[in-house]
């Protein structure tokens, strides 16, 4: 175990000091924030009235906005459960990490929310395009959630430990609500994700 601890913290400097850059710390903020659940909520809103202005064919709310909110919402609130059960201290806490300025954050550390949630919604808008003309938003939301975990190891409040173990229950997550609530969806023929989002838009 502590070998491994050692391990976490050597990946950790390696990120956290190894790719720090000034022109960098910019571009981590904005990725970051792609984690904070107002905006990965808002992104979810903006997608699903982008389909429906497309006109298409199922019903948005059941295929797209509600499957969406569950794996949020569900991840979110099981990483936070974590965080309780298992206290863990931030590398923030370390006297040589380099934390940004307004992420002056020392507990609860494991797992990293941020990640957890970016990764349910990843995963799950990849396995709803895969194999459509679409995927590559499903590779590009995954893409993205790596980031998100990348950019909180950068920023000096979370472990690696903590992105990985994040990633795994957002996957598990956004895998969970995809089988259970989009798979099990029938829409009417004609209706599928490919053909209705090429539709005409609404007048």
């Amino acid at each position: 175990m502590d070998t491994l601890i050692q391990y976490d913290r050597e990946l950790f400097y390696a990120i956290n000091h190894g790719l720090n850059h000034p022109l960098l710390d910019p571009v981590m903020w904005v990725i970051t924030s792609l984690g904070l659940g107002w905006v990965q909520l808002l992104l979810l809103l903006a997608a699903s009235g982008y389909l429906w202005r497309r006109g298409v064919g199922y019903s948005v709310a059941r295929v797209v906005l509600l499957p969406g909110v569950v794996a949020f919402l569900g991840s979110g609130v099981c990483a936070q459960v974590i965080k309780r059960l298992l206290p863990r201290l931030r590398p923030s806490n370390l006297p040589d990490a380099l934390v940004a300025p307004d992420e002056r954050i020392f507990h609860n550390s494991f797992p990293s929310g941020h990640t957890t949630t970016a990764f349910a919604l990843a995963c799950w808008v990849f396995l709803l395009t895969y194999r459509t003309r679409y995927r590559v938003w499903g590779y590009l939301a995954l893409l993205l959630a790596g980031l998100v975990g990348l950019s909180r190891v950068y920023r000096g409040v979370h472990y690696p430990s903590d992105v990985l173990a994040g990633a795994a229950i957002g996957m598990l997550w956004g895998a969970l609500v995809y089988f259970t609530l989009n798979a099990r969806a029938t829409p009417r023929a004609g209706e599928s994700l490919p053909d209705s989002a090429s539709a005409s838009p609404r007048a």
